[in-house]
């Protein structure tokens, strides 16, 4: 499975217009960061090596990213630095728990 694009986050989020295209592109690439940093794997989009770490991205991680954006877009400015609960929750199966958890 793909990554979350552009065009599937700005439905999402429900943004029309190219406007904020960059800030929601940048935001894509943080929660694809942020959830790597919680699971310590890298997250990528084509079937990992058999002897890799990485993890392929999935529904569950990818509805995590979506998550991750919504609540980027409703928290703007704001000091709220938490990853949304819910996120959390779906990507807890893929902690690498050798990798420093």
């Amino acid at each position: 499975m793909s990554k979350i694009t552009l065009e599937q986050a700005k439905l999402h989020l429900r943004v029309d217009g190219p406007e904020e295209d960059m800030l929601i592109n940048s935001w894509i690439l943080a929660a694809y960061l942020a959830i790597e940093g919680k699971i310590f794997r890298k997250v990528v989009a084509e079937e990992p090596e058999p002897e890799s770490l990485d993890v392929q991205a999935d529904e569950a991680i990818n509805s995590a990213v979506l998550l991750i954006l919504g609540h980027l877009h409703e928290n703007r400015g704001s000091e709220s630095v938490e990853m949304p609960q819910a996120a959390l929750w779906l990507v807890t199966p893929y902690i690498n728990y050798a990798g420093g958890a």
